[in-house]
């Protein structure tokens, strides 16, 4: 049942309904306002790698091996509240690379 969230049922396996039916998306992580993302041996974060995500509060990236982050990467996120990015490889930050983060309070 790889894909579906924990409690789903595959399709026709389910049982009589009995009241209104919920419908849950096949990829619920898709409109989570969280990602995980540690441990991926991720090394750079390019300008688009997280376009449309404007509603990602929380973006977790650590232990990962990232040593650049492109300007701009996290202009289309926000809302973003908390950025986690210890435990990678960088050393610099590009200049006003949270401009458009106004509601990040946690890095």
């Amino acid at each position: 049942m790889s894909g579906l969230s924990q409690g789903a049922k595959e399709p026709g396996t389910e049982p009589p309904a009995c009241g209104p039916t919920l419908h849950i998306s096949p990829f619920p992580s898709l409109l989570s306002s969280t990602r995980e993302l540690n441990g991926n041996n991720i090394t750079r974060i390019h300008k688009n790698d997280f376009a449309g995500l404007k509603q990602l509060r929380v973006l977790q990236l650590m232990e990962n091996q990232i040593g650049v982050v492109e300007r701009g990467a996290l202009d289309d996120m926000k809302e973003l509240e908390r950025l986690r990015l210890n435990r990678n490889q960088l050393h610099t930050l590009p200049e006003l690379l949270f401009q458009h983060n106004q509601a990040l309070s946690r890095l």
